[in-house]
């Protein structure tokens, strides 16, 4: 009788923990970190994605872009103010928990899109100023993307302002980025807009 009990234990407990065992062995291998404009999902193959979706609108800030080369770890990289003034952008806070190269892709845009990486503190009203990374056409032209070998390397503790701008002023559109950094999360920063007339 007593191993009868022992064996309807061991055949419950056995039974309990199948049914705790996801149908589909990839979901059980992600991990869901919360994200700002969506989640985080890092897969079996340890990469991790966050796509932010965002939209320029008339509504949306704008600014005098600039244009320069491609990295300066010191953040002052050399910057030219283009000829083309009032083009409307967003900004996205990132962070990293460990030393890593950016990685992310403007993925879709109905137009030519900018992105520049920006050291603390960004502001709008000086373009030129604390810029560490710009990307024109890094990606499916006329997109912008970062790739590893673009050497891009963010540091953890620091925040960075990716800044997704047009390269025309007047261009409105729903975009995408993709961030594929190890590390990289969205970070919830509240910014003043600001706008040049």
């Amino acid at each position: 009788m007593k191993s009868n009990l022992v064996f309807l234990c061991v055949l419950l407990v056995a039974g309990f923990v199948s049914a705790e065992q996801p149908v589909d062995p990839v979901k059980a291998l992600e991990l869901e970190v919360a994200g700002v404009k969506g989640d985080m999902t890092k897969t079996i193959f340890g990469t991790l994605s966050d796509t932010y979706n965002g939209s320029l609108s008339a509504s949306s800030p704008t600014w005098d872009r600039s244009f320069g080369a491609t990295y300066d770890a010191s953040c002052n990289l050399a910057m030219t103010d283009s000829s083309n003034n009032g083009q409307y952008y967003e900004v996205i806070p990132i962070e990293v928990s460990a030393t890593e190269n950016l990685e992310c892709e403007v993925t879709s845009f109905g137009g030519d899109s900018t992105l520049h990486v920006f050291c603390d503190p960004f502001n709008p009203l000086a373009p030129l100023d604390n810029v560490l990374a710009y990307d024109d056409d890094g990606g499916v032209s006329p997109l912008s993307a970062f790739s590893a070998a673009d050497g891009v390397e963010l540091q953890p503790g620091n925040t960075y302002y990716v800044v997704l701008s047009t390269f025309s002023p007047g261009v409105t559109g729903d975009f995408t980025i993709d961030f594929t950094s190890a590390t990289v999360v969205v970070v919830p920063v509240e910014l003043q807009s600001f706008s040049i007339e």
